[in-house]
């Protein structure tokens, strides 16, 4: 019926793309897309399946339900067509949850790929991907990032060469990280470990020690975010399995991951010595193949800073140098066009400054990096943001004045209007 109705409309396949989306954007469906390839293939009937979000617009875009889209045409066909249920609103633990059940579901099959050129194409998107993420908020790529996960999917499905099957569970590795990390920003930990398994799967079909440790850093950073620092340094403790296999950046960010959950956990000895080898292993290191995708996938010397200054704020007394990596982690963040930039390590790195000041007895000295801070959009304010927010607001416990007081409701009014209230 789907083909039928194109050909009735007399337009290309990017047309029609162009069509939809501009739909999609009039009934706010947040960061929702569909390439020319998937439409083709659904009209062919080779493929049936879509996620919730582009459904609710095909069907608004031809006004008919998904059902009757897809199935067989007849001449009888349009006498039987019913109404088409318009609701919109979704949110995007829908999106999430739906990814981490096709992960699962493709998990459990053993095909293989595509030709060499429809996978540079897929690598291309997928390393825009990596470095979208850092500086877009999640709503804006959502969508991109479920059509790439399709699109790797479907290429999965294909019998071919095994150096193309290795390179396209490379990319799925590589999408499963990025969707952990868009669930441990909505605040849903077990959630992002689901696909963080799938993702470690990947790597091990992938075959690539620096994206298994890659993996393993994602799963000692949601941990530490979900208040379970003894997990976290379990995860990051795998750096002594897969530091002898590669030489790249995911290996001093374990060791920062180690770092930053021992100083979670008091202990200022194992975070110093995490910290120096995190330093001494990231001054070897050498990019690799997953360096190369650059943005997320990568561990940069800013990168380095925000996680010593972040791990070193928390503790109960942070030592003397504490602010100067604070310091040095908000100027290595100053500059957005800057390779690396990333909005959330940006932020964090202020408020990591605040916290120190405020040790250290300077209230108005903390107040100054936070502005930037509560100038944040809502989609922006990242789970992370909101928890280390947490630990500021009960410093400020310690100061029973006006200006503590007023800093502490500015806290309770960024979390309340927080990327996990927020409709994508």
């Amino acid at each position: 019926m789907l083909e039928k109705l194109l050909r009735e409309r007399d337009r290309t396949y990017d047309e029609v793309v162009q069509d939809f989306e501009a739909l999609a954007r009039k009934l706010d469906e947040h960061g929702v897309s569909i390439t020319a390839r998937h439409l083709r293939r659904l009209a062919s009937g080779e493929r049936a399946g879509t996620t919730p979000a582009t459904r609710r617009v095909l069907q608004a875009l031809f006004q008919l339900p998904i059902d009757d889209l897809l199935k067989p045409w007849s001449p009888q066909s349009g006498n039987s067509i019913s109404t088409v249920d318009q609701s919109v609103g979704q949110s995007g633990l829908e999106l999430l949850t739906m990814a981490a059940e096709q992960s699962r579901k493709f998990s459990l099959q053993q095909r293989v790929v595509t030709n060499a050129e429809e996978i540079d194409l897929l690598t291309d998107e997928i390393r825009e991907l990596a470095s979208m993420y850092q500086r877009e908020p999640l709503p804006l790529i959502l969508g991109n990032l479920l059509n790439a996960q399709e699109a790797v999917f479907c290429s999965l499905e294909q019998r071919q060469k095994p150096a193309n099957a290795r390179q396209l569970y490379f990319l799925a590795a590589i999408i499963g990280g990025m969707f952990a990390y868009a669930c441990e920003d909505v605040g849903r930990f077990q959630l992002a470990l689901t696909h963080s398994r799938t993702a470690y799967m990947w790597a091990e079909y992938a075959d690539h020690n620096g994206l298994r440790a890659w993996v393993r850093g994602i799963q000692s950073y949601i941990c530490y975010w979900d208040n379970k620092p003894w997990d976290a340094v379990r995860y990051a403790n795998s750096v002594a399995d897969l530091a002898a296999g590669t030489r790249g950046t995911s290996i001093p960010w374990l060791y920062s991951n180690a770092a930053r959950a021992w100083a979670a956990l008091g202990n200022i000895e194992k975070t110093a010595e995490m910290n120096d080898l995190a330093d001494a292993t990231y001054e070897r290191s050498e990019h690799d193949e997953l360096d190369r995708f650059g943005g997320i996938c990568t561990f940069g010397h800013s990168r380095r800073l925000y996680y010593a200054a972040r791990g070193l704020a928390a503790l109960a007394a942070p030592p003397p140098m504490t602010e100067a990596y604070c310091v040095r982690a908000v100027d290595a963040y100053r500059d957005p066009n800057q390779p690396g930039w990333d909005f959330d390590c940006a932020a964090e790195s202020r408020i990591s400054l605040a916290l120190t000041r405020l040790a250290g007895g300077d209230l108005e000295g903390a107040q100054e990096p936070l502005d930037p801070v509560f100038g944040l959009a809502p989609e922006r304010r990242t789970n992370d943001l909101v928890k280390t927010l947490g630990l500021l607001h009960r410093s400020l416990n310690d100061f029973q004045v006006y200006q503590a007081h007023e800093l502490q409701e500015q806290i309770e009014a960024f979390t309340h209007t927080s990327l996990r209230e927020f409709p994508i």
